[in-house]
C-alpha cells in the first residue's frame, strides 16, 4: 500500500471501518513509513481528545434526538 492509499483510508482505519486485510495492510505501512506515522498520530491523538471530551460534555437531548432521527432517515 502507497503513502497516497494510507492518508486517504486512515480515518477508517482509525475507526476500524476497513476489512482485517486493509487494517493490516495499513498498519505495517504506518510501522515502516516515516512520513506517514506522523499524520497517524495526529489523528489518533485528536481522536482520543474527542472521545475525553465527550465524556466531560454532553450534547443537549433535544440535539441528540434530532441527531438520531435524521441519520435514520438516510
Amino acid at each position: 500500500m502507497q503513502c497516497k492509499e494510507v492518508l486517504t483510508r486512515l480515518w477508517e482505519y482509525l475507526d476500524e471501518e476497513l476489512t482485517p486485510e486493509e487494517a493490516d495492510c495499513v498498519a505495517f505501512h504506518l510501522r515502516g513509513c516515516a512520513q506517514c506515522h506522523p499524520a497517524y498520530c495526529c489523528d489518533r491523538a485528536l481522536l482520543q481528545l474527542l472521545a475525553r471530551q465527550r465524556l466531560a460534555c454532553s450534547a443537549p437531548a433535544a440535539l441528540v434526538l434530532a441527531v438520531r432521527a435524521r441519520l435514520r432517515r438516510s
